[in-house]
C-alpha cells in the first residue's frame, strides 16, 4: 500500500515533493500522470486530443486503483481529485492524503510557458477549473501544505515531520 498521497492543482509540486520523499524514505515514488502515458504510449496531450478527457479520466480511475496497492509516495495528476470514484478510493486508502495548497498566482508562474498540460489554455478557463477543484482537495485531505514561497526541500520536510508524528 502506498504510504503517501499528494494532491493539488496542476503546478503545484506533487511530482517534484514526491520525488524527494521517496528518496528521503527510501521508496518508490509512484507519479500517476508518469504512470497513464507509460500504460497508454501517449503523452497526455495526445490523449486529450485523440481520445478525450473521459478516455483519459478512466483510464487515470483504473490506475488508480492498482496503484494504490503498490508500496511508495503517490503523486497524483491535478484533476484525480475530480472524479467522485477516486475521491472515495482515495479516502478508502489508510495512506494520508496531503493537499499541496498552492495560490493560484503561484501555479500561473510556475507553468508560464508550458504547453504540455491541455488544460491549462485559456485563464479563465483555467480560473474556473481552479475554484472548481479547491473544494474537492481541501476536503479530500487529510493534511494541506501551503506551498507558496517555500523550496521543494521545504515542503518535503514539513510532509516528513508530519508523516514521522503519524507514525509515532
Amino acid at each position: 500500500m502506498v504510504e503517501a498521497i499528494l494532491t493539488g492543482f496542476m503546478g503545484s509540486g506533487k511530482t517534484t515533493i514526491g520525488k524527494l520523499l521517496a528518496r528521503t524514505a527510501h521508496c518508490t515514488h509512484l507519479d500517476l500522470d508518469d504512470l497513464i502515458v507509460k500504460y497508454a504510449k501517449k503523452t497526455i496531450n495526445q490523449l486529450f486530443a485523440e481520445q478525450g478527457e473521459k478516455y483519459f479520466r478512466d483510464l487515470e480511475t483504473e490506475l488508480l486503483v492498482k496503484v494504490l496497492e503498490q508500496p511508495g509516495i503517490l503523486s497524483t495528476g491535478g484533476g484525480t481529485i475530480g472524479s467522485v470514484q477516486n475521491r472515495q478510493l482515495l479516502e478508502k486508502n489508510t495512506a494520508p492524503v496531503i493537499y499541496l495548497k498552492t495560490s493560484l498566482d503561484s501555479v500561473i508562474c510556475r507553468l508560464h510557458g508550458d504547453n504540455t498540460r491541455p488544460l491549462f489554455q485559456s485563464y479563465a478557463a483555467f480560473f474556473t477549473l481552479y475554484q472548481r477543484r479547491m473544494y474537492a482537495y481541501e476536503q479530500s485531505a487529510d493534511f494541506t501544505i501551503i506551498t507558496d514561497n517555500k523550496s521543494p526541500a521545504r515542503i518535503a520536510e514539513e510532509i516528513q515531520s508530519l508523516l514521522t508524528f503519524e507514525h509515532a
